[in-house]
């Protein structure tokens, strides 16, 4: 394999584990990431999830990739198949070389092509791109049952394989089975076993004129698309989806919380309360406090609003009552009437008089009858001391009296400063118009200013008290319906400013992921261009050369061939020149010249020594060449032909001629439709049956002289004789499954005609051909014509014999 070919087709996984350590910058969770994505969804989701690492294979390293085994067509079979009724085969040469089925339009060869495709890919270009009306005439109108088809293929290291395709007779298109079978074994399902799921995608051996036209006739993206798969970018591409999916997913919380701010933001702006001031302040912080945002939005700060407090206390203003002021008025003008009558000389002239009897009384019970030791004119006998007694216990009980109504005015003056302490200072709360407050203020300030005598004091109470309480209750009321009204506001409010620290916490909990996948999902899209560029070099250029054969008489040559954009931009940007004017080359080709162009674009693919197709097979590819167009063509395929097996169906009778004239060594087959969809298939004229012709023509040929025959007939013979013999040794290589390169070192090595009859007789170069020379007769003589112009010899027969004895030797080796 050629450096190119190891950059085209080395396994993607390891480039891109390559990339990444190479990558310093790149962090390990984002490489994870990138890794993650080409494993597949699940390996993604796990990773985000946190629920496990992707695995990350050893690189295999740059080394070449070692050809894989090849496969080349022995037959295409088919039955009750669109265009075909009766079972119908195409036997092809299984080696390199060119066969061209030609048939006209209608006889069925498109047929074939169509139930080899179907066969190798499991679809066809036209029922899934074209009118349903091809997906719905697949099954032939005549006879339609059995319908089946069987394609026969030699692999090399195996043994002759076929994959079958069957449809039972009331099977819808895709309701078909499908199967392979190696040798005798036992039917496997499907075509797994051969291992081509990815190759056929990537080398699609089959290209037909509707798939190729469709390129350019389709979306810009169309295009890119085909190339982007066929350099086999698949894994980065659906890795770099899966990303942005994820991308998308990750974004998802961030976007929801922005939103919710947003939101957020429009009701703060148009409410008024204090918590809403703090709630924008919190906010608008590039990183806000969630636990505080938290604790606003659910009150458990309680000091969060310093209005709804005051609005609460104002509400919960405390005031006597009514009935509290009558009692204290009542007993506040009772207790001072009771003490009216009584003066406070009155109360100390008793005290006196009471003190001195007393002191009096005593000095009688201690010293008996005496004289009165004050004024000296009395006596204080017994008589005395009972009267004294009796007028003492009247006094004292006038004086517990007094004193009892002194109490009780003292009380009720205390009560009346009581009262006045009941009434609760109220205070303004900043932004809230409360029409109550000011009333209610000058009342208790009115209030407090009592009189010092009780009867005042009574009268004071019973006139301001009232407004008091009256401004009160309606202050109680305007505070409790501004606080329930500022609830009502900030409920809404709060519930967003929670939901969005919901959100917020999502968000930054989701933020690191959308760094890391947004970080891989640029390094993927970066290197995916990368990729690109670097796959495409290889084969843009073998597309240039391809283009210089096909270009014949244009005018437009290609350049540097690009895939650019994404997502719906994704185009192929080709630059170019026209008559030495730059230009970008697609605007300004022809339709003919496109369809040439993308063959030049996708043959190189086909033709990778990784592709595991040995063969190529081109449906109607020259509809739109002209002339010179289709002689480029003709020497294209005739490089291909030295590794591939070519199969080009066509009913364009120009290519077969331009075969004839370039005298390009092409087996030719034609296709023919009878009757009920009946088709006929039939080898025109085998190379080395035309060198047999070539002889009899000449040897007809009047006008030649014999020495000039003499001299031209052994080389003819020598090149039947060789052609015939290669055809028979590489067939029986290929069926054996051996090797095409070791296949065409044996023949090479093989340097004259008995060699090369041995090699494919016998398989040995050294064996001895005499039981084959005698086994018919006329081979002898045969071969000896062959060997007679190498040794010089004149002695030429020039009959029709030897011409009958070449044609039946040359026959017998083609029957082996």
């Amino acid at each position: 394999m050629t450096v190119a070919d190891n950059a085209v087709d080395r396994p993607l996984v390891d480039v891109v584990i390559d990339a990444i350590d190479a990558d310093a910058e790149l962090s390990d969770e984002v490489k994870y990431f990138v890794l993650a994505a080409l494993e597949g969804p699940t390996s993604l989701q796990e990773l985000l999830d946190g629920i496990s690492t992707p695995h990350v294979p050893e690189p295999s390293g740059s080394q070449l990739v070692e050809e894989p085994v090849g496969a080349f067509l022995t037959s295409i079979g088919v039955a009750g198949f669109r265009g075909i009724g009766p079972r119908a085969a195409l036997q092809l040469h299984p080696a390199p070389g060119i066969t061209i089925v030609s048939g006209r339009n209608g006889s069925g060869k498109s047929s074939f092509a169509e139930a080899l495709e179907f066969a190798i890919t499991g679809s066809s270009y036209r029922w899934e791109n074209k009118a349903k009306l091809w997906a719905d005439t697949w099954r032939n109108l005549h006879q339609g049952d059995p319908c089946e088809v069987r394609v026969g293929l030699t692999i090399e290291g195996s043994e002759p394989t076929v994959v079958g395709v069957d449809w039972t007779s009331d099977a819808a298109l895709k309701g078909c089975s499908t199967w392979t079978q190696v040798g005798k074994q036992k039917r496997s399902t499907g075509t797994d076993a051969l291992g081509w799921k990815s190759a056929v995608e990537l080398h699609r051996p089959i290209l037909s004129y509707d798939e190729i036209g469709g390129l350019f006739d389709a979306t810009p993206s169309t295009l890119h698309d085909a190339l982007a798969k066929l350099l086999g970018l698949d894994e980065i591409t659906d890795a770099e989806k899966r990303l942005a999916a994820v991308l998308k997913e990750v974004k998802g919380p961030r976007q929801r919380a922005a939103e919710s701010l947003r939101q957020l933001k429009t009701s703060l702006s148009d409410a008024s309360d204090d918590r809403v001031n703090n709630a924008a302040d919190l906010v608008k912080k590039r990183v806000a406090d969630l636990d505080a945002v938290l604790a606003l939005a659910t009150g458990a700060d309680a000091s969060a609003s310093r209005a709804l407090i005051g609005l609460k206390r104002l509400a919960a203003l405390s005031a006597p009552t009514q009935q509290r002021v009558d009692e204290v008025v009542a007993e506040l003008r009772a207790a001072a009437a009771d003490t009216a009558d009584s003066a406070d000389e009155a109360l100390s002239v008793v005290e006196q008089r009471n003190d001195l009897l007393d002191a009096a009384l005593r000095l009688h019970s201690e010293t008996g009858t005496i004289e009165c030791p004050v004024c000296a004119t009395g006596t204080l006998d017994d008589a005395w001391a009972g009267h004294s007694r009796a007028q003492l216990a009247e006094q004292s009980q006038k004086l517990a009296a007094y004193k009892h109504s002194r109490r009780r005015l003292d009380q009720a003056q205390r009560a009346a400063v009581e009262l006045g302490n009941e009434i609760a200072d109220a205070t303004a709360v900043e932004g809230v118009d409360l029409p109550s407050l000011s009333d209610y203020q000058k009342s208790v300030a009115v209030a407090r200013e009592q009189p010092p005598n009780p009867s005042g004091m009574a009268d004071h109470l019973a006139t301001t008290i009232p407004a008091v309480i009256e401004f009160a209750e309606a202050l109680r009321t305007e505070a409790k319906e501004a606080a329930a009204q500022r609830e009502d506001t900030w409920a809404p409010i709060a519930g967003r400013l929670a939901a969005w620290a919901t959100l917020e916490s999502a968000a930054r909990e989701a933020d690191e992921a959308v760094k890391n996948v947004d970080a891989a999902k640029k390094w993927s899209a970066s290197h995916a261009k990368q990729l690109r560029d670097q796959r495409l070099a290889p084969i843009a250029e073998q597309a240039r050369d391809i283009w210089a054969e096909l270009r014949q008489e244009s005018n437009v040559d290609i350049g540097a061939i690009n895939l650019v954009g994404h997502n719906t931009s994704r185009r192929v940007v080709m630059t170019g020149s026209v008559d030495g004017v730059e230009s970008e080359a697609l605007s300004v080709m022809s339709q003919g010249e496109l369809h040439a162009l993308a063959l030049a674009l996708f043959i190189p693919r086909a033709t990778t020594p990784n592709s595991p197709f040995r063969f190529i097979v081109l449906d109607d590819p020259i509809q739109a060449m002209d002339p010179a167009k289709i002689d480029g063509f003709i020497k294209v395929l005739s490089t291909l032909a030295k590794t591939r097996q070519v199969v080009v169906f066509s009913h364009d009778d120009r290519l077969a001629t331009a075969i004839r004239q370039l005298a390009v060594d092409a087996r030719m087959v034609e296709v023919t439709r009878e009757t009920g969809s009946s088709i006929s298939v039939a080898q025109t004229l085998n190379q080395a049956k035309r060198y047999v012709e070539d002889v009899r023509a000449l040897v007809q040929d009047e006008k030649v002289p014999d020495e000039v025959k003499r001299r031209a007939i052994p080389g003819l013979f020598r090149l039947a004789l060789e052609s015939a013999a290669q055809q028979l040794f590489y067939a029986k290589q290929y069926k054996e499954g051996g090797g095409r390169v070791e296949t065409e070192e044996r023949w090479s090595s093989a340097k004259t005609t008995k060699k090369r009859l041995a090699l494919a007789v016998y398989n040995d170069i050294d064996k001895d051909l005499s039981q084959w020379l005698k086994f018919r007769e006329g081979r002898g003589g045969t071969v000896h014509i062959a060997n007679a112009g190498s040794h010089g010899s004149s002695d030429v027969p020039i009959t029709w014999g030897v011409v009958n004895d070449l044609e039946r030797t040359v026959d017998g080796i083609l029957a082996e």
